[in-house]
């Protein structure tokens, strides 16, 4: 493997381990709570003081962005990255404890792949196209067939 990969595959692997306990803290709270939205803006409260520490102790180093690089940034993407993960956490919160962290992750992953394969081959969200081929399909394919064996395991 390249060596200016391993950092990045290392943390992928980290963030991955760490998304893997979320919705079972977040379910945990949402029971104590009594609400999965509940739990979703504890989670997200949280989450947003924690980047806004980081982000004040970096822009005491690096400095902000200019006014013109903020305005010109389209309205969308200033919701649509937060919108998404509130459906994330409010959801895995919600459907963990009623199927099970593996069941939620296995039709998580199948879902994001075949959005993914979906995105990549129409080239949607300004991505490059890259055609679905047979074994991209066939990989789909056999990740939902893994996820169906979760879900009815």
């Amino acid at each position: 493997m390249n060596a200016s990969l391993v950092l990045p595959v290392i943390m992928v692997v980290i963030a991955g381990a760490a998304v893997a306990t979320q919705p079972a803290f977040n379910a945990q709270l949402a029971a104590l709570l009594y609400s999965p939205l509940r739990a979703a803006l504890v989670n997200f409260t949280a989450g947003a003081l924690i980047l806004l520490s980081l982000v004040l102790v970096f822009a005491l180093r690096n400095g902000l962005p200019a006014r013109e690089t903020m305005v010109s940034v389209p309205p969308y993407l200033w919701i649509a990255g937060g919108a998404l993960g509130a459906l994330f956490v409010t959801t895995s919160a919600w459907a963990t404890p009623k199927i099970g962290v593996g069941a939620f992750f296995s039709v998580l992953i199948a879902a994001q792949l075949i959005a993914a394969l979906v995105m990549d081959h129409f080239g949607l969200l300004g991505l490059d196209v890259r055609p679905a081929n047979l074994m991209r399909i066939g990989g789909v394919l056999l990740l939902m067939a893994g996820a169906i064996m979760v879900v009815r395991g």
